[in-house]
């Protein structure tokens, strides 16, 4: 009996917590959600809008949409739209929130209604046209006087809502100085003056196709289209402001992106300098001329050494149990044996000392490449300063012989096994390895 009571005890604590959240928990969100919903100017959601104009003291925007993601300029006309603007700006529509009324006189002078901030006026696809106008802000300035177009009804909206309308023609315009989705590009054009360079996808990876079949970095490209993607114009040139005016006509710099899905080419040319800092340009594909910065022109414009792989190896860290550095008379030789690193003598080795040696190895980038080197002396290499082996289960993996030290830029020459280039290194990448026994000893 007393099992049983508990047991309706349970149920009855259970209904009653069940009917504590959905009455309390649930019901606030709920009551909270309507109590926001009756501040919306706009009762429901403006997911209909198919135009949208504001219309200020001294000029006109609007813009009409053309499909579920595009809106198009119809004042003025034959400027590009950027969209996700026109989206963000039906949005805040939506979000305008209504205060306390204020008054219904047909005085508007007061309010600053009688020219208004900004008039907002929306167009929906049942035909219905909804607008709001805003006018001087209240002496807190913490309000808009604001009414519904056709209602002499004036209220009060938080001033944050009139700010979001408040846009220029710049704010509104496509500002994307090339448009691309970055993977559907598959080569790399750049030619600057009389220097040209083109790179192109495999798989994953990138290579260099001109000046020289190379191995590219693959981060460096990445990053690059990513740059482009991303960069957006500060302004655009003026009306007089020709192609030969901008340095155009012929440009200064010429970045072709071969988009291979849409099988088009996306073309951005440089040109001159309008003001310190920024250059012209133009996306081929588009009449108007930008004013972008120089940070995507000046990373076009770098070496080939910026954009070639560097690296000293691609190693399998984990693959390597035997490391050995000769340098001089001196030898130093650890082994894997198990979980631990071990001299020759038995000692014990510090992983994390082996383990950052690994890892310079892997990430360090060479600082210049020698692509036909001459005779090893030339470099030191034939009597070199250091020799680091890698090994895995005996056999030689990769090998690293220093050379002699470089000035500029300040460093050592290197020879990797199995790569007939010569590269110069940092000096404190050679240093890494420049070691004593008791360096890489476990002091634990």
């Amino acid at each position: 009996m007393r099992f049983r009571g508990t047991l309706v005890l349970l149920v009855v604590f259970a209904a009653l917590g069940g009917y504590v959240y959905f009455a309390e928990y649930r019901g606030r969100d709920e009551r909270e959600q309507q109590e926001a919903s009756k501040k919306k100017l706009f009762a429901t959601p403006l997911k209909d809008v198919t135009s949208l104009s504001l219309a200020f003291p001294d000029r006109k925007i609007a813009a009409i949409k053309k499909d579920d993601k595009h809106w198009e300029f119809t004042e003025p006309q034959g400027i590009d739209a950027d969209s996700e603007e026109w989206e963000m700006l039906v949005s805040s529509l939506g979000q305008i929130e209504k205060g306390g009324a204020v008054s219904s006189e047909a005085n508007l002078a007061q309010y600053g209604l009688d020219k208004p901030v900004v008039e907002v006026t929306a167009k929906l696809k049942d035909g219905k046209t909804v607008g709001v106008l805003f006018g001087s802000e209240n002496p807190k300035k913490t309000d808009n006087y604001a009414k519904l177009a056709g209602s002499p009804d004036v209220f009060l909206s938080p001033v944050n809502g009139s700010k979001s309308f408040q846009k220029s023609l710049t704010d509104l315009r496509n500002k994307k100085i090339l448009e691309f989705a970055l993977d559907d590009i598959h080569s790399v054009r750049i030619e600057d003056g009389r220097n040209l360079m083109e790179f192109q996808k495999s798989g994953t990876d990138w290579v260099v196709k001109k000046p020289l079949d190379l191995k590219a970095d693959r981060e460096e490209i990445s990053g690059f289209l990513s740059g482009i993607l991303s960069a957006r114009a500060s302004g655009f040139a003026d009306a007089g402001v020709t192609m030969l005016r901008a340095g155009l006509a012929p440009p200064a710099t010429k970045v072709t992106l071969r988009d291979a899905k849409a099988n088009v080419d996306r073309v951005l040319l440089v040109g001159k300098s309008p003001e310190p800092d920024k250059l012209y340009a133009q996306d081929a594909s588009r009449p108007s001329i930008m004013i972008i910065s120089k940070d995507v022109p000046e990373k076009a414009r770098r070496p080939l050494i910026d954009w070639r792989d560097r690296s000293i190896s691609h190693l399998d860290r984990g693959s390597i149990d035997e490391l050995e550095i000769v340098q001089g008379a001196e030898k130093i030789s650890v082994k894997k044996q198990g979980a631990d690193w071990k001299f020759a003598d038995g000692r014990k080795a510090s992983e994390d000392k082996i383990s950052s040696l690994l890892v310079a190895v892997e990430f360090e980038r060479a600082q210049e490449i020698v692509d036909s080197p001459g005779n090893p002396s030339m470099y030191g290499l034939d009597k070199p300063r250091m020799e680091v082996n890698l090994r895995q289960g005996g056999k030689d993996v990769l090998s690293l012989k220093f050379g002699s030290a470089t000035r500029n830029p300040e460093g050592s020459y290197l020879k990797v096994s199995m790569n007939p280039s010569v590269m110069t290194v940092a000096e404190d990448f050679f240093a890494k390895f420049s070691l004593k026994v008791d360096d890489l000893a476990d002091t634990h």
